[in-house]
């Protein structure tokens, strides 16, 4: 009953009689070369029909300005108060790139000081907004007698700790959907991932280079910009650095927001996490625990290494990098043949120890079946 019916079979042999694709050929001759290692799970799949389920489950779908239904008032309230909130958010984002920033350029101005101070009291007090919007969710929770989702529970409590981390909103009571600006809420998965990125990935470009004339002009020409531009160049190039951190971590926020594996994304981007968290460093530099001038130079080569390196990664998924590497196409080729190859490599194995198990399990049941 499980097996493979003729209808479909012949099916197959149609649609593979009609294929014109020699890669999608390659592919079905290396896995029938591999049907008798892999009898046993054909024969297991009679008792085992789970074996059969091969279909992909990545969604790539584009689902956008999905319906929510305001069941309830906290439901109500989040449709409400989403977009107050997201601009709140991105205000305190701004913010904190100009708190960071100050660090990383103190030069004694009392004006940009008290400036940078009075810019810390704001955002204490969109804080205390974000920390009312908490506790008021709790409370319209209780007396809805709803109870709010696990992850968009977890999602809340680290935007208290980081308010701009609210960018990306989770709905409450449904947290496979999300609430982005023009988008409207809408389905978290492979697919607005994939859009969003794309959408990013030239635009970090640009910003990613920025940092080229900025570290050239910091270590080789200051004084020559300096005095031909007659301004303070640390605030300008203060200002560059903060444009460039506050893009990267709101991409960064953005798509965390969407994925659920966090812990994956944050393993692939690690660059980026450093990008962000590298200016931190200058608060060390202010508390006179290291060397001023060692941990700078350390952490701008490491700013410019990062960035260089994200830059590439937009360039490959934009699609830009094979146009600059046009000098030489068998190297992009090259590379992703080899990834192929050792997913394929993973994939054999899988099926190896798929099969010695369906092995086992055939001989366990030819055993009681004897006794």
């Amino acid at each position: 009953m499980n097996q493979i019916s003729d209808e479909k079979k012949a099916a197959l042999i149609s649609a593979i009689d009609q294929s014109e694709n020699p890669f999608v050929i390659a592919q079905i001759e290396a896995l029938l070369k591999r049907e008798q290692l892999l009898t046993p799970i054909g024969v297991l799949s009679k008792d085992y029909p789970l074996v059969l389920q091969v279909q992909s489950t990545r969604d790539i779908s584009l689902q956008t300005n999905l319906s929510i239904k305001a069941v309830n008032a906290l439901s109500r309230y989040q449709e409400l108060i989403v977009w107050p909130k997201f601009l709140v958010s991105l205000t305190m984002l701004f913010i904190s790139a100009a708190i960071i920033n100050n660090f990383s350029y103190d030069e004694g101005h009392l004006q940009y000081s008290a400036f940078i101070s009075s810019l810390a009291v704001i955002y204490g007090i969109l804080w205390v907004l974000f920390l009312m919007d908490a506790l008021l969710v709790a409370r319209l929770a209780h007396t809805s007698k709803v109870r709010i989702a696990q992850s968009s529970f977890v999602r809340k409590i680290l935007s208290l700790i980081f308010p701009p981390m609210a960018i990306g909103q989770r709905h409450l009571l449904e947290p496979e959907k999300i609430w982005l600006p023009f988008y409207g809420w809408s389905k978290c998965n492979e697919g607005l991932f994939n859009h969003l990125k794309k959408q990013f990935s030239i635009p970090m470009i640009v910003i990613a280079l920025l940092i080229i004339p900025v570290l050239l002009i910091e270590w080789q020409f200051y004084e020559e910009v300096e005095t031909f531009l007659n301004t303070d160049l640390s605030l300008v190039l203060g200002l560059v650095q903060g444009f460039i951190w506050l893009a990267f971590t709101f991409e960064f926020l953005l798509l965390i927001a969407i994925t659920d594996d966090e812990f994956t994304y944050i393993k692939k981007n690690w660059i980026d996490l450093l990008i962000i968290l590298l200016p931190f460093v200058s608060f060390v530099r202010s508390l006179r625990l290291v060397k001023v001038a060692r941990l700078s130079q350390l952490s701008r080569g490491y700013k410019l290494r990062a960035l260089l390196m994200k830059a590439r990664e937009g360039f490959i998924f934009a699609s830009f990098f094979y146009r600059l590497m046009a000098v030489k196409p068998d190297y992009q080729l090259k590379k992703l043949m080899k990834k192929l190859n050792e997913n394929q490599k993973e994939r054999e194995i899988i099926e190896e120890d798929l099969a010695k198990l369906s092995d086992w399990l055939l001989k366990k049941e030819a055993k009681e079946k004897v006794q």
